[in-house]
């Protein structure tokens, strides 16, 4: 083989190679296939935090209040994606407009979350010596002695009755599994619910409320969350409008800015979630402003069991409302009367795998198109003169 052939052939490979390399490092890491999947790993750090880890997702829960931060493992601390889910307040309130759901004015009594102790224990669960689950959970005690100064405060306007909901009793769970898990919702009366939680990518959540002191038969329970954007590492400022929001709704969509503030409707300034048919998940997505890739999520089952006084089980309706608070989204569970009984709601925080940040690698793409054609001119150069 004459010497101008093997140069050829040898510079195709490397281009070839480059090119490759790059427009892998450009698509980010390929979703993992369940069977080879990382076991879920928890570990405490010295300030309380527990952390939780798998091949596609990291996640910190806060020692001290009922929050979570989640980003891709392949990020760097989530420089290029990171959310965070908090949950801030508990409210009594009566349903005044009849739509299911919360809206400011209705409350009759609220306290913030982060006005109470809670205690976060941790564990696994093993199957064949394999790790098929890490869990954590959050459980309520007594008043804090002293409030938290950098707490998300609750939402609403005037004095809270910390003391009124000082025996309530809330447990928040958090399980991410191994492999994909299916669950269903359940009561003395059949199946009502069935829904999927993503393997390795996907923290399902279980809040169990009980005690709640009811001022009458027809007032409801509101848990506020906030979903929002967070701080990169290195950074003072929160991402805002990295992403966008978007809620999955029956009759529309809703797209709003990290930092959009309130806004007022006819029904009361939060909107009434308009939950999708066919499906018992409801969900709002985080997605990439620049690429329109979906990343992130904050989502939850739209019903709940309430065990009654003797163990009876019932099924009933979650509903949702939301508005936006400047630095997110603020979303209220809304849980119908439960008196002398508990309630068991299952909402989740998660990623998309196929939604991974573009982490490129050691070689730039720029840097391997110009390496490959600097090659083929020079290429061209020696055969020319050659003839």
């Amino acid at each position: 083989m004459k010497t101008i052939q093997k140069t050829m052939i040898a510079l195709f490979l490397i281009v070839a190679l480059l090119g490759t390399t790059a427009l892998a490092s450009a698509q980010g890491p390929i979703a993992t296939p369940p069977g080879d999947r990382t076991p879920p790993n928890h570990m405490r750090g010295d300030d309380g935090t527990v952390w939780i880890d798998t091949d596609i997702i990291t996640i910190t829960a806060n020692g001290e209040v009922p929050m979570f931060h989640f980003w891709y493992t392949v990020d760097d601390d989530g420089a290029h994606a990171k959310f965070q889910t908090s949950f801030v307040m508990i409210a009594e309130f009566e349903d005044l407009n009849g739509d299911g759901g919360f809206q400011t004015g209705e409350e009759l009594y609220f306290a913030p979350l982060s006005a109470y102790e809670w205690t976060l224990t941790t564990g696994t669960v093993e199957e064949g010596g394999v790790v098929t689950e890490a869990w954590l959970k959050y459980t309520k005690s007594g008043v804090r002695t002293a409030p938290l100064a950098d707490a998300t405060p609750a939402a609403l306007d005037g004095t809270s009755d910390i003391m009124r909901f000082k025996d309530v009793t809330i447990q928040i769970w958090g399980h991410i599994y191994l492999d994909d898990y299916a669950g269903e919702i359940f009561d003395d009366h059949g199946s009502h619910a069935n829904y999927t939680v993503a393997g390795g990518s996907e923290l399902k959540i279980d809040i169990e409320i009980g005690n709640f002191p009811f001022s009458n038969d027809d007032s409801m329970v509101t848990i506020q969350t906030l979903q929002r954007e967070h701080i990169a590492t290195g950074t003072s400022e929160p991402q805002l409008n990295r992403h966008r929001i978007q809620t999955r709704e029956r009759f529309r969509n809703t797209t709003l800015d990290s930092d959009m503030m309130n806004w007022t409707t006819t029904g009361g300034n939060e909107t009434r979630f308009e939950a999708m048919n066919g499906t018992n998940i409801q969900r709002v997505d985080f997605v990439d402003h620049e690429s329109g890739i979906t990343q992130g999520f904050f989502s939850w089952v739209d019903k709940a069991v309430i065990t009654w006084p003797g163990g009876a089980t019932e099924a009933v309706d979650v509903n949702a409302t939301y508005i936006p608070t400047g630095v997110g989204i603020a979303i209220y569970l809304a849980y119908s009367n439960f008196d002398d009984g508990s309630i068991l709601h299952d909402p989740s925080i998660g990623l998309y795998p196929e939604g991974a940040p573009t982490i490129l690698g050691s070689i730039d793409p720029v840097l391997a198109t110009g390496i490959g054609a600097v090659a083929l001119i020079a290429i061209l150069v020696v055969l020319v003169r050659r003839r």
